[in-house]
């Protein structure tokens, strides 16, 4: 049970990932986040959904350095691989926080 959780825990950092920014970006183009401003030019709506990004690469980044220092056998390289696309994922999923206007 313990290895199943340990092959899978890079893809479920991205699931959540992908449903934080999918529901963070609902919910602030519905309350109009896109309009108010921060103190960096950022409206609110982007600087919640990058501070969101940025903790969700941070937590897959973690998952990848903790199931490095495991073993050689073939569970635990398979493990990191796993969280290493896990990883990957996060980062591709949220690039359009960066590259696309917020709301359309």
């Amino acid at each position: 049970m313990i290895a199943l959780l340990r092959m899978t825990a890079g893809l479920i950092v991205w699931a959540i990932a992908f449903c934080t920014l999918y529901g963070l970006h609902g919910v602030g183009c519905a309350a109009g986040w896109a309009s108010a401003r921060t103190i960096g030019g950022l409206s609110v709506h982007h600087a919640a959904m990058l501070a969101a990004w940025l903790a969700c690469i941070a937590a897959a980044s973690g998952v990848c350095v903790a199931l490095r220092r495991h073993g050689d056998s073939m569970i635990d390289k398979t493990s990191w691989t796993l969280a290493v696309v896990g990883l990957l994922a996060t980062i591709v999923t949220g690039l359009p926080i960066v590259l696309v206007p917020a709301c359309l």
